[in-house]
């Protein structure tokens, strides 16, 4: 009997770790650029607009406005909340890639939500997004600390999850 082989789909298999691993690293690379830097002093509530300038340098334009209708916390907005870009819910979707549910599944470069960081929100809903650059940690603007940009463990009790961007939102690298 003749052994079966699937050279196409073992190649598949074996590169989509890596390929994701290869839109993943613009990212990363961008994001660490920022480290210690301000973003937007005095600000508040700056975290996807850094978030989205590091996607912008890293993937493109199209990071400018992109953003889901649908985001995973959706449910527990209100009726008369709208859906902007610059909220840190606003990629928070399995339309633009695959959603993780633990941290130690995180590879840097995925995109990192946190619920009820601050504010008068239901129990759920997504308040913070930061980058994650592997070991539990993930690199934010924060607003607690006059808007420097800092790495600093995930905090696990108010982790939301994480999106593994697609690799054709991050063409050409």
């Amino acid at each position: 009997m003749k052994p079966l082989t699937l050279p196409l789909l073992s190649a598949a298999l074996f590169c989509t770790p890596w390929c994701i691993a290869q839109a993943n690293e613009p990212i990363h690379q961008q994001s660490l650029q920022w480290l210690n830097k301000p973003y937007r002093v005095g600000e508040a509530e700056q975290c996807m607009n850094w978030t989205r300038k590091v996607l912008k340098a890293a993937c493109g334009e199209q990071f400018a406005s992109l953003e889901t209708q649908t985001p995973w916390d959706k449910h527990l907005l209100g009726e008369d909340d709208q859906l902007l870009p610059e909220h840190a819910d606003s990629l928070a979707s399995e339309e633009f890639g695959i959603r993780l549910s633990r941290i130690e599944d995180l590879q840097p470069g995925d995109l990192v939500f946190l619920h009820n960081t601050y504010g008068n929100w239901a129990e759920g809903v997504i308040t913070h997004v930061g980058i994650a650059v592997g070991e539990g940690q993930y690199i934010h603007r924060m607003t607690s600390n006059q808007g420097l940009v800092k790495i600093q463990p995930i905090p696990g009790q108010s982790f939301n999850g994480a999106i593994r961007l697609k690799a054709e939102l991050c063409p050409g690298n």
